[in-house]
């Protein structure tokens, strides 16, 4: 795209007092660019340039534009960006709303939802949902800007900056601290990601208008196609703009794995599937993570004798494992003795709250990279509003050196922060760090299972070990970040009261990281059980789909899972031609999929025939809903 560039400029945004700010253009000279594609398998096996992604490298002109919007009280500021192609009509408009997945940056939905916009001529608004990298440097006392430039705290374009002088307390009592927007701004960002998303839309209409002030009549929510679309965290706020646009901006949405939270209207709700009736359904996100963290690293070892890639992957850590379940033992988080039987109570355990055996036969992924240690370090700060300077369970993020001894982050990895990070910890040469067993802060990204225990606390409000009465009550500062919390997962509660607007939802079985029954089956059923007559929402479940596509660049994987992204895109497909001819969606139900297998000795390459495909008759595949019971193929 080519590069054009304003004067930074403020233009009204949506809700009092607050501000829209045009930074000016990045693309083509952002390094941030090209980071999402790690979101997919990048591979010509894989189906990158045939089937998904950049064809023949083909690439798209135009404009872009990167503004940010800040909160009234001007304590936040979100990132968005516009991306006008060169073939938009405004004559005919179309406009693609997407949100970033993960807390990654602006760019995060780009090679999603994204280039699907662009390469249908549609002009597409990318919002980072308050998340994004969002990086300050407390030895420095500077941060990132939208635009990865690095600034000082007073900088109005800066992404996060905490208060002086909690800045001035982490240096003394936690050297070389580095904080993330997401976790450390104490906005519990999640409650807004709706609002954020409709704010991008309503400053993409300013900024259209401002680009083609001679379009005949001002580009308007009423006269443009509007599709919003985002996977995970980028799923969940879509729906969650979707279920407060009550000025009806959003003409239909598709959304892959969403995170949602619909862990009290889903009350009542089960699913049955595969031969089993589910009865705990719709768990938040930090309730199934801190319940993997805890029990998943021991079950592994149960789960290494039933699949090939983890029996492949724990090798070399199996010591480890074994000392995990020990532990959990001595917690009393579980009561066999034996190391077989204790893994095969933690699995049965996870089995017990919801979760496929599918999802845990790739659950070493999500260990080995430290995916729930991260997710509940950061979501538990974000949730109960902790100050920059209050750790939960003592977690904290630096830089460390090769003994695990926190550092100052170079100049080069501070300088490649922006187009490095995701946003949650580890990330971009950052690390979680705990105090050891002397008090002393070291990297702690694996933990360990006092940790895990303490921080599954925060969400029981019980420690470990709990029918060891007396000692399973919280410590005083334990039980309030617990009551903080608890309060921060109410503020994010959503309803499944969707308007009556066309809604593609589709995850894969297998997601080892939002599992299905939380997830995806969940929010469908509360949006069936809602009872509205209008509703057009329709859910598609991949049935050897996962959560990483780029995963699938490991032969091991590829050779049994098959990309969400070609059903995404295929989705996108199906709505515009819902809004714009007013053909059917197909009804809901399961794609069956094909995994590629070998041939010759080598992955096969993927084809359409391996994604599968929805079908306007699925029959005996149909998903449906009846009574209080989601019934799935």
């Amino acid at each position: 795209m080519r590069e054009k560039v304003h004067r930074p400029l403020l233009l009204p945004g949506t809700g009092p007092n607050s501000d829209a700010v045009n930074a000016g253009a990045t693309a083509g000279v952002s390094s941030s660019a090209p980071l999402p594609y790690a979101l997919v398998d990048v591979s010509a096996d894989g189906g990158f340039g045939t089937l998904f992604g950049a064809t023949g490298h083909a690439l798209v002109a135009g404009v872009e534009l990167l503004f940010a919007i800040r909160t009234p009280d001007g304590s936040a500021t979100t990132t968005g960006l516009l991306q006008i192609p060169k073939g938009f009509d405004p004559r005919n408009p179309c406009l693609v709303a997407v949100a970033s997945s993960g807390s990654r940056g602006v760019y995060g939905a780009l090679p999603t939802a994204g280039e699907w916009g662009l390469r249908h001529d549609c002009a597409v608004v990318h919002s980072d949902k308050g998340t994004g990298t969002g990086l300050f440097d407390a030895d420095r006392g500077r941060g990132v800007r939208i635009d990865g430039i690095l600034a000082d705290v007073d900088d109005p374009l800066i992404a996060f900056a905490p208060p002086r002088t909690a800045i001035e307390r982490l240096k003394e009592n936690r050297p070389h601290s580095v904080l993330f927007k997401h976790a450390s701004s104490g906005l519990n960002v999640e409650a807004h990601w709706g609002e954020y998303l409709l704010q991008a839309i309503d400053a993409a209409f300013q900024l259209l208008n401002r680009e083609y002030p001679h379009a005949g009549q001002p580009l308007t929510p009423q006269n443009t196609l509007v599709i919003a679309s985002g996977i995970s965290n980028g799923g969940g706020a879509v729906l969650r703009a979707l279920e407060r646009d009550r000025a009806g901006w959003i003409d239909g949405a598709v959304v892959s794995e969403p995170n949602v939270m619909v862990a009290e209207p889903a009350r009542g709700l089960a699913v049955e599937a595969g031969g089993r009736t589910y009865e705990r359904v719709g768990a938040s996100l930090y309730d199934y993570t801190t319940e993997h963290l805890l029990l998943q690293p021991c079950a592994l070892l149960a789960e290494a004798e039933l699949s090939v890639p983890v029996r492949n992957a724990v090798g070399a850590v199996r010591g480890n494992l074994k000392q995990w379940c020990k532990d959990l033992g001595e917690l009393g988080v579980l009561t066999r003795t034996r190391l077989i039987d204790q893994a095969q109570e933690a699995r049965r355990a996870l089995l017990e709250s919801g979760i496929l055996p599918d999802a845990l036969q790739i659950g070493h992924l999500n260990v080995m990279a430290s995916v729930w240690t991260a997710i509940a370090a950061g979501y538990a700060s974000a949730y109960a509003r902790l100050a920059p300077d209050e750790f939960p369970c003592g977690i904290s993020f630096s830089a460390t050196d090769a003994s695990g001894v926190p550092r100052m982050l170079t100049d080069e990895e501070l300088a490649r922060a922006f187009s490095d990070g995701s946003g949650v910890v580890p990330t971009a040469g950052v690390s979680l760090v705990a105090p050891d067993a002397t008090g002393q802060p070291r990297a702690a990204n694996q933990g360990g299972a006092a940790l895990a225990a303490c921080l599954r606390s925060l969400h029981t409000g019980r420690s470990a070990g709990s029918g060891r009465a007396p000692d399973s009550a919280l410590t005083a500062d334990s039980a309030s970040v617990a009551q903080r919390l608890a309060a921060g997962e109410r503020e994010i509660g959503m309803t499944g009261r969707l308007p009556a607007r066309p809604v593609i939802i589709l995850q894969g079985r297998a997601d080892a990281l939002i599992p299905v029954n939380h997830g995806s089956r969940a929010y469908y059923a509360v949006t069936q059980r809602n009872d509205n007559p209008h509703s057009q929402v329709r859910y598609y479940e991949v049935e050897h789909g996962q959560h990483f596509d780029a995963f699938l660049a490991l032969p091991d994987l590829a050779r049994r899972y098959v990309p969400l992204q070609p059903n995404l895109l295929h989705a996108m497909d199906l709505m515009a031609a819902h809004l714009r001819s007013g053909s059917d969606l197909p009804p809901s139900q399961v794609v069956r999929s094909r995994p590629r297998g070998i041939t010759d000795g080598k992955i096969a390459p993927l084809s359409p025939q391996n994604i599968g495909a929805v079908l306007d008759r699925p029959g005996t595949d149909a998903i449906t809903f009846a009574g209080h019971t989601l019934h799935v193929p």
